[in-house]
């Protein structure tokens, strides 16, 4: 049928685009290009929505893949990576990527990549750091009586506040999800 199409005559009045379209079509290096983007058309579609997410995260996605690009730069300089054969790497992930698409798309549309929680998390991951520094340099133990006088620090009762509180939010959200688990609307 695609040859009937190519094979019927155009209408007298066509230009010269048409004509380079025809040429272009009947080129078997092309007619196998497009034969391999139409095997391939569910694979693009998935990269076409991933990228679709991805625009719509657009900023925050975007200042983070500038911090990540900056620092895959200043440590390609420092251990001698050769981008190329990362990048060549990089090609044989792509599929696993679009395999896990449904994946990224989930996160994407999730309130994980919105600035709060990523500043939260962040200074979580500080915290924890900086806990366990200074652990490790005090020989930090305690017993019962050590973590009651504990409490008395203001800096301990916040930190302890803000666990309650998360736990509270989160137990919450555990019965709701067992709720929606025994409901079947899971």
């Amino acid at each position: 049928m695609a040859n009937e199409l190519l094979d019927a005559p155009v209408a007298p009045h066509h230009g010269p685009e048409v004509d380079h379209l025809l040429d272009r079509l009947n080129d078997p290096t092309v007619a196998a290009s497009l034969n391999s983007l139409l095997d391939n058309i569910e694979l693009l579609a998935v990269l076409v929505a991933g990228l679709d997410g991805l625009a719509r995260k657009g900023e925050v996605i975007g200042d983070t893949i500038a911090e990540v690009l900056d620092q895959i730069r200043s440590t390609t300089q420092s251990t001698g990576l050769d981008p190329m054969q990362a990048a060549q790497q990089l090609g044989t992930i792509i599929p696993t990527l679009a395999a896990a698409s449904p994946a990224i798309n989930r996160i994407l549309e999730s309130p994980i990549v919105e600035p709060e929680p990523i500043d939260i998390l962040s200074e979580t991951a500080v915290a924890l750091v900086d806990g366990l520094k200074a652990a490790e340099a005090k020989k930090t133990r305690l017993g019962l009586r050590g973590l009651l006088r504990a409490t008395r620090d203001k800096d301990v009762q916040r930190g302890l506040g803000f666990v309650v509180e998360v736990a509270k939010v989160f137990g919450r959200d555990l019965d709701k999800r067992s709720a929606q688990t025994t409901d079947g609307t899971d």
